[in-house]
């Protein structure tokens, strides 16, 4: 079957549509992975759903001027990443068409100029979750794609140079039997200067767990990597609220992350953003404003964005449910003119908007919110527009649910200011957002 690509959708995957009248396929959406706009593919069909299916293209008949040979050998193998064939900066356009066309559909209308801010585009995160097959031979790696089977590795050129290091410690000492055999997934985090690195490790649902041996993993993978700072083990099942409790620790369970000159605790379990090129600018950008009175950072995390608002606004408050986050939230804005909040966004803003609409509190001069990728959702960002901030940031890792969002805000009397494309996740198809807002 011969396709022509029309463009690249948010997922990474080229779309073409079948044209010939003689087929009951005339008109379907066909989705191929690893094409590029303009290319003419001959493809087969992989897998077929009512009204759209997928293929995998046999050969390139019209080749893209921007197509590159991937770098990576794993790339098309590994799930992890989606644009590799790609040159960078056409990687960037492709992400601006994906997030102006996420947002239209979602009915978020006169879209201002998407900027875009960029940083390396190999060699940047700072936290990679590995899986780990100790049967029939020891396997480090990630999953393929659409499949729980493993793609193995000895190095990731996404990663930076320590995770890389350790990744080859991990492997060989794999490979001589150290790993124990109960081991599932192994979760690497660094900092901004490479100088302390901690290790999570999930181990087989209901495995029966030998300190003993990890504890010569670990001072076995330390002499190799000395910036190995701490380490815990955790099973794969969850007790019954929710969190993971940990059968070992060992050595420090934090790290202090540097950014814009601020000093961060991080904790294992404490999310943080992964791209370590770009957070300076990243912070900048999104708290960058007049010097206000109050400003609220709604999912405030470890406090990223909370420390630097502290600089321009009189009050802060820093919302968090997360209790491994909270903690190091308090203790990152210590001394500072922020209030820690533990609480979900929901039931913050729910009380929220009781004090202001009784003149209780004033309303805020700035919100700024970085929800996870299910987004804040309509519930909260009708409460947040009732709550009347004049200003809204609005920083997103998923551009169908910003959108959703955007559109209830924007339907609350808000206008969309200013897009940024904040790419934290080059030669993958996701995308982080900075959308502006004001009333």
């Amino acid at each position: 079957m011969k396709l022509t690509i029309e463009k690249v959708i948010y997922g990474g995957q080229g779309l073409a549509k079948v044209f010939d009248e003689s087929t009951p396929r005339d008109g379907m959406r066909v989705f191929v992975p690893f094409t590029l706009p303009g290319e003419i593919v001959e493809a087969v069909i992989t897998e077929e759903q009512r009204g759209y299916c997928f293929a995998e293209a046999q050969q390139i008949q019209r080749v893209s001027e921007f197509r590159v040979e991937p770098p990576c050998p794993w790339f098309g193998a590994c799930g992890g990443c989606q644009l590799q064939h790609s040159l960078y900066n056409y990687q960037v356009e492709l992400k601006r068409e994906m997030l102006a066309e996420s947002l239209t559909r979602a009915g978020v209308r006169e879209l201002p100029p998407v900027s875009a801010l960029t940083g390396k585009p190999f060699g940047y995160r700072n936290r990679i979750r590995l899986q780990i097959q100790s049967t029939p031979n020891f396997s480090i790696g990630y999953r393929k794609a659409k499949s729980h089977l493993l793609t193995a590795i000895d190095h990731c050129m996404i990663a930076v140079p320590l995770l890389e290091k350790c990744i080859v410690a991990v492997r060989g000492l794999g490979q001589q039997g150290v790993v124990p055999t109960e081991t599932q997934e192994m979760e690497l985090f660094t900092n901004h200067d490479q100088s302390e690195l901690l290790l999570t490790i999930w181990t087989r649902p209901h495995a029966p767990i030998a300190q003993n041996l990890y504890t010569d993993l670990l001072q076995q993978i330390q002499q190799e990597v000395p910036q190995l700072s701490g380490a815990a083990v955790f099973p794969a099942e969850k007790d019954r609220g929710g969190a993971a409790r940990a059968v070992m620790q060992w050595g420090l369970q934090s790290l202090r992350y540097t950014v814009t000159a601020r000093e961060y605790t991080v904790s294992l379990g404490s999310f943080f953003q992964v791209n370590s090129t770009l957070l300076d600018h990243f912070v900048e950008d999104a708290t960058s404003s007049e010097k206000s009175a109050c400003a609220w950072d709604l999912y405030a995390g470890v406090g990223l964005f909370s420390l630097a608002l502290t600089e321009r606004f009189e009050r802060v408050l820093a919302v968090e449910s997360s209790p491994s986050a909270c903690n190091d939230l308090r203790l990152n804005l210590q001394g500072t003119k922020a209030m820690p909040i533990r609480s979900t966004t929901l039931r913050f803003l729910q009380q929220a908007v009781q004090q202001i609409v009784e003149r209780r509190e004033p309303a805020p001069d700035l919100v700024l919110l970085d929800p996870p990728r299910v987004g804040a959702g309509i519930d909260a960002c009708n409460l947040l527009a009732r709550c009347n901030p004049r200003r809204i940031v609005y920083v997103s890792c998923d551009p169908a649910t910003l959108g959703r969002d955007l559109a209830a805000l924007i339907q609350s009397g808000y206008r969309l200011h200013r897009l940024q494309l904040v790419d934290m996740f080059p030669q993958t198809h996701h995308l982080e957002t900075i959308a502006t807002l004001y009333r």
